[in-house]
C-alpha cells in the first residue's frame, strides 16, 4: 500500500524535559503471541495473533485475538454502528479477558459488580481493519467514498470511523496516519493519531524496527507521545493530565457510545477506550510492514 501523502510533525511535540516530576497516569505493556499452525479451508475464522497484556506479578492475560474471516459471507459485523461488510483479506478483533486497568489512576475503579467478573473470557468482535477497496479483496462501508491510498478501521461502540493511511516524513521514514471520519463520510482532522517509524535504541546490537504513535491535537497545537511499539510488543504510556484531556477529548469525538456495566465514564473507561484504539492501531501498522506474519 503506497501514497503520495507527506507527512511530517506538523505541531509542538508536548514530550519536552521537564524539571517537575511527572506521575504516570497511565501505563501498560502488550506483548505479542502466535497461535499454533494449523491447516484449514477457510471455512471458520483464523485466528493469527493474540496480544497479551503484562503486569508485574500476574500472568500474561489475553486481551485480544486478532482474526481472519473466512471465505464464504458473515454476519461478523452485525453489531456495529457503521456495519463495515468484511471481506477476503480483512482482519478484525475480538475481546478476550478485560484489562488490567492502571491501580495507581486517581479514579474509582468499577467493582465486579459494575463492571462485569473481570476473570470471565468474552469473544465480542470490537474493530474490523478493511483494506483499500481498490485492493485485492478490500471491504468498505456502504456509505464510504472508495480510495486507492487508504483503509479503513471500524470500532463496534463508535459512530465515526478511521481513514488509515500511509506516507513518508521529510527524512524518507515510513509514517501512518489515523483521520477520524463521521457518519456521513466526513474527515474531522482536530484529532488525530500519527505513528512514525525510528530506529530502536533500546539494544544497539539489533536493528529492530520500531514505532512512535503520537496524538495529534490540532486545537491546542500539542503533539504527545502515546505509545511505542515494536514486532515483538507495545507499550502504553501517558504521564500528563493534558494529554489525558486531549485523548478524552478524542474519544468523545469517535461518538463513542457507553460500555455496558460501568456507565461508559470515567477513567475506567477511557483506559479501556484507549488501550483497544492503540493496539488496533498497531495492529494495523503490523500489518502494513509485515511484521509477524501479517500481510496486505
Amino acid at each position: 500500500m503506497s501514497s503520495s501523502d507527506t507527512y511530517d510533525s506538523d505541531t509542538a511535540t508536548d514530550e519536552r524535559p521537564s524539571s517537575q516530576p511527572s506521575r504516570t497516569k497511565i501505563q501498560a505493556n502488550f506483548q505479542i503471541a502466535h497461535p499454533p499452525p494449523k491447516s484449514s479451508l477457510r471455512l471458520a475464522p483464523k485466528l493469527l495473533l493474540q496480544i497479551q497484556q503484562l503486569a508485574p506479578n500476574h500472568r500474561p492475560l489475553p486481551v485480544l485475538e486478532i482474526w481472519q474471516p473466512p471465505f464464504r459471507k458473515s454476519k461478523l459485523t452485525r453489531d456495529f454502528v457503521q456495519r463495515p461488510k468484511l471481506r477476503t483479506g480483512d482482519i478484525y478483533a475480538t475481546s478476550n479477558e478485560n484489562y488490567i486497568i492502571n491501580q495507581s489512576a486517581m479514579y474509582k475503579q468499577p467493582t465486579k459488580a459494575e463492571a462485569g467478573d473481570a476473570n470471565a473470557p468474552h469473544k465480542d468482535i470490537v474493530a474490523a481493519m478493511c483494506q483499500s477497496s481498490l485492493s485485492s479483496g478490500s471491504c468498505h462501508s456502504s456509505d464510504e467514498t472508495p480510495s486507492a491510498s487508504s483503509s479503513s478501521i471500524h470500532f463496534r461502540d463508535a459512530r465515526s470511523s478511521w481513514r488509515a493511511s500511509k506516507g513518508a516524513m521529510k527524512t524518507d521514514k515510513a509514517c501512518y496516519r489515523f483521520t477520524l471520519r463521521d457518519e456521513e463520510g466526513k474527515s474531522d482532522s482536530r484529532m488525530i493519531f500519527q505513528c512514525e517509524k525510528r530506529e530502536s535504541v533500546k539494544d544497539a546490537g539489533t536493528d529492530e524496527e520500531e514505532f512512535m504513535l503520537f496524538l495529534i491535537d490540532r486545537t491546542a497545537r500539542k503533539k504527545s507521545r502515546i505509545a511505542t511499539m515494536s514486532p515483538g510488543g507495545l507499550e502504553i504510556l501517558v504521564r500528563k493530565s493534558s494529554i489525558l484531556e486531549s485523548l478524552d477529548i478524542c474519544m468523545g469525538l469517535t461518538g463513542q457510545l457507553a460500555a455496558p456495566g460501568n456507565g461508559g465514564e470515567g477513567h475506567y473507561a477511557l483506559e479501556t477506550w484507549l488501550y483497544t484504539q492503540v493496539l488496533t492501531f498497531g495492529v494495523w501498522v503490523a500489518q502494513q510492514e509485515g511484521w509477524n506474519g501479517l500481510n496486505h
